[in-house]
């Protein structure tokens, strides 16, 4: 494949890569207020190391097709 071709490719992923990371920062920190909102700061606190309760608590509160 030619290197142009090459480039312009994984230019394209590290910019969908970008899009993903700022999507999942706006899901947690989204989550976060709402935890916050309704005094459920543990649940905060847990989530930061249980990374299935985190998505859990996405799915019932930010994004129910949350994968």
């Amino acid at each position: 494949m030619c290197k142009g071709i090459e480039m312009m490719i994984e230019k394209g992923r590290e910019e969908g890569r970008e899009e993903g990371r700022e999507e999942r920062t706006d899901i947690i920190n989204t989550l976060n207020q709402k935890l916050a909102e309704a005094g459920r700061t543990e649940e905060i606190i847990k989530a930061a190391y249980d990374k299935e309760y985190q998505k859990q608590l996405i799915i019932e509160l930010v994004d129910k097709d949350f994968k």
